[in-house]
């Protein structure tokens, strides 16, 4: 076994001990590519072992890939010898995990069970257990797992989170407050901390305590990435709610830059450009921070309101900093395309396809220029190779479609298209996102256009971008309906002017309505002073 087998094989060994937290996105990372190229040795060696089995689910949990981590913890829980009680008992704990990712509860709580029964103390089950118990609605039982888990370590953080949970759900809202900060006072300092006490506030509707503690925990690890996105994912539900939080914070530290930074991140979220913008500006100007980040931000949100030529001097600083960076460039040229620079946007966009060949919005966005240009079947490649690389993504096959039936009228082609749209799972929680109601209405389905706007009406999750998107659906068909849902849109927020103004060769556009009227009069209303300069 050569030196680089022998280092890996002992990483191997370790993972034993260790059940990790599944990591999106791990499988670029040259050391993982390496391992899984030793597991792949190790079990065609040894078909049977159960070890690398182990570690290789482990592994791929850590990307996110569930089949193939549940595969093999299937083989390595078949082959692990009974008498091994403890390593046994974490192939449990793990397969128990994957399978509650992939909801499956019922055997999950079979599993944690096998784990205990091996290793009566096994803190991570104990845990794990009382918290799946928690979420069935079994609180007594629940309780009694924490309750263990303290009595085997008195300060165990989980077991007072949990507790605080089960205190909560059963009514009980001044206990469960008094245990959380109890529970943040074990590690005050720790963002986790903060993030676990969130995620309990924000079940007994304690919105503004949620915000107050994700902020504090993304302000204790400098933009702490899991508190950020719980945050957006806050402001998805309740807005409001995180913008009066937010604003609340920033009176209380005008001078802490990270909050306009999370502030402006939010906003961006929301389509709200212009008040994004201003975060971002504010951060440049009182010199909070000077990463190219900062002035890509306020360059994609320049972009988005039309002002190219301050967007390009933002997005050229931001590649002074960071000269390799594909997003940079990708949004280079879109700023160049929106300034109608071809030349400039086919070489940006170039070059950000020598960076990363493979990325979607890349090759989306080659396909939009190529229709600038009239270069149908270019387009037509490119969008041919979004498909390839993100075939479960319904944008692609939309911009596909509409170019097939409008412009080089292959009926049949485009229709394919549509009616793939129509067929693909929607992971997203937002149903808005699916763009089904489009594909309905490009088929000429209006009653199934209108069954998929009751439905997405009748959801809880209804943005200001769904009422566009609605927009979209109707522009062909029903001028009157379609700048209608605009104007809801553009009531609840909806600030993207240059997807209103510019954005063309797409069924997620509104270029069938720009010649009317009112359509000039909402964009006049909403955005005065960028309708001015247009004049």
């Amino acid at each position: 076994m050569g030196t680089r087998r022998n280092y890996m094989m002992g990483i191997v060994l370790l993972g034993l001990s260790v059940i990790p937290a599944p990591v999106w996105g791990a499988s670029d990372d040259d050391l993982v590519n390496a391992m899984m190229e030793v597991y792949a040795e190790e079990l065609a060696a040894n078909p049977r072992d159960y070890r690398t089995y182990y570690c290789r689910a482990a592994a791929y949990f850590s990307q996110g890939n569930m089949d193939m981590a549940l595969a093999d913890i299937n083989q390595a829980i078949k082959y692990f010898p009974r008498k091994e009680k403890e390593d046994l008992s974490r192939a449990y704990l793990l397969r128990s995990r994957i399978l509650t990712l992939n909801g499956e509860d019922k055997s999950a709580l079979t599993d944690l069970n096998s784990a205990l029964r091996l290793v009566p103390n096994l803190r991570q089950a104990l845990k794990d257990r009382g918290d799946l118990l928690c979420r069935l609605g079994q609180y007594d039982l629940a309780k009694i797992d924490y309750n263990n888990l303290l009595r085997l370590d008195t300060r165990n953080q989980s077991a007072y989170l949990g507790l605080a949970r089960v205190e909560a759900h059963q009514g009980a809202t001044a206990r469960a407050q008094q245990l959380l900060e109890q529970a943040v006072n074990f590690a005050p300092q720790s963002p986790e901390s903060y993030l676990g006490r969130s995620e309990i506030y924000r079940e007994m509707g304690l919105l503004p305590e949620a915000v107050d503690d994700l902020l504090h925990a993304i302000l204790l690890d400098d933009g702490q990435s899991r508190a950020m996105q719980n945050l957006i994912e806050l402001s998805r539900e309740s807005y409001d709610e995180v913008i009066a939080g937010l604003n609340r914070n920033i009176g209380r530290s005008p001078r802490q830059g990270m909050l306009y930074y999370v502030r402006g991140a939010v906003y961006k979220a929301h389509d709200d450009y212009a008040a994004s913008w201003r975060d971002w500006d504010t951060i440049l100007e009182e010199g909070f921070f000077n990463l190219p980040t900062i002035y890509y931000n306020r360059a994609y949100c320049l972009l988005h309101l039309g002002r190219f030529d301050e967007a390009r001097a933002d997005i050229e600083k931001a590649i002074e900093k960071d000269g390799r960076n594909v997003e940079y460039y990708r949004l280079l040229a879109e700023i160049e395309r929106g300034a109608g620079h071809w030349v400039a946007a086919d070489q940006a966009i170039r070059q950000a396809a020598v960076y990363d060949p493979t990325n979607v919005e890349v090759c989306l966005l080659r396909g939009l220029l190529a229709c600038d240009e009239k270069f149908y079947p270019e387009a037509l490649g490119h969008y041919g190779e979004a498909v390839t690389l993100s075939p479960a993504s319904p944008y692609p096959y939309l911009l596909r479609a509409y170019i097939q039936e409008t412009v080089l009228n292959d009926k049949a082609a485009a229709e394919a298209d549509y009616r793939k749209v129509l067929t693909l799972d929607d992971h997203s929680s937002f149903l808005g996102d699916n763009f089904k109601g489009i594909a309905w209405a490009r088929l000429h389905r209006l009653d199934e256009a209108a069954k998929w706007e009751q439905q997405l009406l009748a959801s809880e999750r209804v943005r200001p971008v769904d009422y566009f998107y609605l927009a979209c659906m109707y522009s062909p068909t029903d001028t009157v309906k379609s700048l209608d849902c605009l104007e809801k849109a553009l009531q609840q927020g909806y600030g993207d002017y240059y997807r209103l103004r510019f954005d063309e060769h797409s069924p997620v556009s509104l270029q069938p309505v720009r010649h009317t009227a009112r359509y000039a009069a909402l964009l006049k209303r909403y955005f005065p002073e960028l309708e001015s300069s247009k004049e």
